[in-house]
């Protein structure tokens, strides 16, 4: 069993979903985060196209501590 709480999600115009995760991490880079969070946002990202049957078109971790949206 895994758990965890998705911070944002959307459906765009197209009827498709677009998953968010905020980071407050002290990185560097965005490759950091995607290193450390990827499998968890692959999780977040089956769970959602299994319950709602949607397509999860974009991933995006926003890092507050650099200030920028980095596209997995």
């Amino acid at each position: 069993m895994i758990q965890g709480i998705i911070d944002l999600y959307f459906i765009d115009n197209e009827d498709n979903i677009v998953l968010v995760d905020y980071k407050t991490d002290n990185v560097r880079s965005g490759e950091e985060l995607v290193k450390r969070y990827k499998p968890q946002l692959d999780y977040y990202k089956r769970a959602l196209e299994d319950i709602t049957g949607k397509i999860v078109k974009k991933t995006v971790i926003y890092s507050l501590k650099l200030e920028e949206e980095i596209l997995i």
